[in-house]
């Protein structure tokens, strides 16, 4: 699928740089690009598909449990990642508005990732 974007933006970016006399050097090599970065993409897709083969999640009738690997473990409950996007949050609009917020958000962010990564270390919930 991602292949098959060279045969629609490499005729389009011909096509256009003939209308605009080539003259126009920002779309004309803009979407000649886009077409050679689909290529890419999907070169890689397939090379990656072939060299690890099927696996259970490309059946239409496969089953979660088919899988042979853990997914790992997700807090359910956790409050953390809301602190990190709050943090996150205040950092871009210091980035918008002023950069002297972008300390406190990042403070913010920086305790929630504390938060998240040692929430099982401590209280009720400690291993």
């Amino acid at each position: 699928m991602f292949s098959s974007g060279i045969f629609f933006f490499i005729p389009v970016g011909i096509v256009y740089g003939i209308l605009t006399d080539f003259k126009e050097l920002v779309g004309f090599p803009a979407i000649l690009l886009v077409g050679l970065m689909s290529i890419m993409i999907g070169g890689y897709l397939f090379l990656h598909s072939r060299s690890i083969g099927r696996i259970a999640a490309d059946s239409d009738d496969g089953e979660i449990a088919d899988e042979a690997y853990e997914y790992g473990f997700y807090s359910p409950w956790s409050w953390w990642p809301l602190v990190i996007g709050v943090g996150a949050g205040i950092c871009f609009f210091g980035m918008a508005v002023g950069f002297w917020i972008v300390p406190f958000g990042a403070v913010i962010a920086l305790v929630g990732l504390v938060g998240l990564v040692f929430e099982y270390d401590r209280g009720n919930f400690a291993h």
